[in-house]
């Protein structure tokens, strides 16, 4: 009879635990459930419509995670996308009223709030990291309408993303599948790498299109790194700078380190040949990436956009471009395909219906 006592102590405790993590609901006066908190990921809470029905992204990687999670019907405002050439089709293919959408344009650096208001907001996401920056003040002072502000800078972002934006729009189910798929195609790098001994790990130099700009410690793409078997440079270097997403060494420091590989995030004025061999560059002649011909860059961005539930598809070509031993068999086309179905439901290329 203790045991079960025990059992039960220990099943009631879980119950209370979980319902105290669930986001809290506010009643209306009708006893109807309407308005939800959650908190983004500047650590703010806001209250919202629960279900949310009108919800404009100004950051576009996040959509990506609202037509994951089945929310296409409640985007009514879109802002800049980068590359449309590449992404519009993508977004056509799954939402059939995209180009119905309105379209908030920026103007110095501050959004046009004759547009945006158009879109009749419920809920407006934008790239923040400041819970008093002046987009976030002037949507929230002008229109009276909440912002959520998305800062990316782990994998786990990624996953609590798909959950709270499946939340809001009364998609729960639907998110946690979306989780679980992110899981699974991670797991299928992660499961590998995670034997390699440590000093078999290849060092690497994570390169923004700022050259000596780089991925600091509090970063995806340290995440990513560590994950698809490698170890960050920055690990390596004694700035206190380094925990930073974006820190910024000298090419000294850089030499120094001496990274085994080097990573480029997209660049369309710059090759790994131009690091390998340009004149610009000749000071890097001595970094064993350079001396060995390690250098690689992201080639398509739509595909490795690793703030996206795509990520897993970035890992994986970072998996075997650093460690191709370990992954000769990976199929990426396959792979990236295979994302594109259970996320989406098209297959890639050509977004045709799956």
């Amino acid at each position: 009879m203790r045991s079960i006592n025990c059992l039960v102590s220990v099943l009631a405790a879980i119950i209370i635990l979980a319902l105290a993590s669930m986001p809290a609901i506010a009643s209306g006066t009708d006893g109807s459930n309407t308005t939800i908190q959650i908190t983004d990921d500047r650590g703010r809470t806001i209250d919202i419509p629960y279900p949310c029905e009108r919800i404009v992204f100004l950051v576009e990687n996040a959509m990506n995670t609202m037509y994951a999670v089945g929310g296409a019907d409640s985007i009514s405002g879109i802002g800049d996308i980068w590359m449309p050439e590449q992404r519009e089709p993508l977004f056509r293919a799954i939402d059939p009223n995209f180009d119905q959408k309105v379209r908030i344009s920026k103007e110095g650096g501050m959004v046009n709030m004759e547009t945006l208001a158009k879109a009749d907001p419920q809920l407006v996401v934008l790239w923040s990291v400041d819970w008093d920056d002046e987009v976030t003040k002037a949507i929230e002072e002008n229109l009276n309408v909440p912002t959520y502000g998305v800062f990316i800078d782990s994998i786990g972002d990624m996953k609590r993303q798909a959950e709270v934006f499946g939340h809001i729009i009364g998609e729960e189910d639907r998110a946690a599948e979306v989780v679980d798929i992110m899981t699974k195609y991670e797991e299928k790098v992660t499961n590998v790498t995670s034997s390699i001994p440590e000093d078999e790990k290849p060092k690497v130099y994570w390169m923004w299109s700022d050259i000596l700009g780089t991925a600091g410690l509090n970063s995806t793409a340290n995440d990513l790194i560590e994950k698809a078997g490698g170890v960050n440079v920055m690990e390596l270097w004694t700035n206190e700078t380094r925990t930073l997403e974006h820190p910024t060494l000298n090419l000294e420091s850089l030499v120094q380190l001496n990274p085994d590989v080097i990573y480029m995030w997209y660049n369309p004025n710059l090759d790994p040949e131009d690091v390998v061999s340009g004149k610009d560059f000749e000071g890097w002649k001595d970094i064993n990436a350079v001396k060995n011909g390690k250098v690689f860059e992201v080639q398509n961005p739509l595909i490795f956009d690793f703030h996206t539930p795509r990520y897993p598809l970035a890992l994986m070509i970072m998996a075997k471009d650093i460690n191709p031993d370990k992954f000769q068999d990976l199929d990426l086309d396959a792979e990236i395909d295979n994302m594109f179905v259970d996320l989406y439901s098209v297959h890639y290329p050509g977004f045709a219906a799956a």
